[in-house]
């Protein structure tokens, strides 16, 4: 029972992780209402070039481990605003309003492209980060988290619980609830449909870049295919929660997170990505199919 009772409990982490890049991508497909990988790639990005900027600083240019780590969030920072700004201000509003392949493909093209500059930058070797604590959170019953895990799972439900909030009942929110509603209606009552389309690129894709800090500063490596990999992933997770519905999709993510836990603890974990793939597949059949119906 206390090995069951660990697993759930370092579910909760991953859960947590899934429930805000979930969050994020549904934030801005509910107003462009286009599919997009760019949130995958925002996420494995920000986590690469932190730990490719603290490598960097401790190795070349002799930083303690603290100012190395500090460095390298910076630069992570720095780089994700860059991207998250050419993502928000160029390719966003071109391609909105053409056909939603467009946007698959420019996403995708922009993932490909950040995955390799990160390869090319990293000369193709895996870096890793040391853990940063070994202080361990008892929670009863023989289970136990991290401290890092403890704090990462704290902040992303304060970005969670905040960006929700500001969603549902602030000036910003309303305007972003009109926008994916009728953007036709909210133009004639006044509501700079451009401008609302660009911060909510902007936030969410913020959000997934904050997740890949977080998840970097817990697991040590981002792989170089990891941006494609939580892109898909998302974006079947998205679809199964509901591509208009935020918080149902975070609520998806966060019971894919726990289905992948459990697994891991007793399936073979080679296994698990076909598995996964093939049960959201499975599910989005089923519901196009209910929909279709109704």
């Amino acid at each position: 029972m206390s090995y069951l009772f660990q697993i759930l409990v370092n579910g909760l982490h991953n859960g947590f992780l899934y429930s805000l890049l979930a969050y994020s991508y549904v934030l801005l497909n509910q107003v462009v209402q286009r599919p997009n990988l760019a949130h995958g790639a925002f996420f494995a990005f920000s986590g690469q070039v932190l730990v490719l900027g603290a490598t960097l600083a401790y190795n070349a240019l002799i930083f303690t481990f603290v100012s190395s780590l500090a460095f390298g969030i910076t630069a992570a920072v720095l780089l994700s605003a860059i991207v998250l700004s050419v993502f928000a201000i160029i390719l966003v509003p071109r391609f909105r309003d053409q056909s939603p392949n467009m946007m698959i493909v420019a996403t995708l093209a922009l993932a490909i492209i950040l995955m390799e500059a990160v390869r090319i930058g990293a000369s193709g070797r895996d870096f890793w980060l040391p853990p940063l604590s070994d202080v361990q959170v008892h929670l009863g019953f023989g289970a136990s988290i991290t401290l890092v895990q403890a704090i990462n799972m704290g902040l992303v439900m304060v970005m969670l619980v905040t960006a929700d909030v500001v969603l549902t009942t602030t000036g910003a929110g309303r305007a972003v609830r009109a926008v994916a509603l009728d953007e036709k209606a909210a133009a004639l009552c006044g509501v700079n449909t451009r401008r609302v389309v660009m911060s909510t690129a902007t936030v969410s894709g913020a959000l997934s870049c904050a997740g890949g800090l977080l998840a970097l500063l817990h697991f040590g490596n981002m792989s170089f295919g990891a941006g494609l990999t939580y892109g898909l992933k998302v974006l079947f997770i998205a679809a199964a929660g509901g591509f208009s519905m935020p918080r149902m999709a975070a609520l998806a993510a966060f019971g894919f997170g726990e289905a992948e836990s459990l697994w891991d603890g007793y399936l073979p974990i080679i296994w698990r990505e076909a598995f996964f793939y093939a049960a959201l597949s499975v599910l989005l059949v089923i519901k196009g199919n209910a929909r279709n119906r109704s």
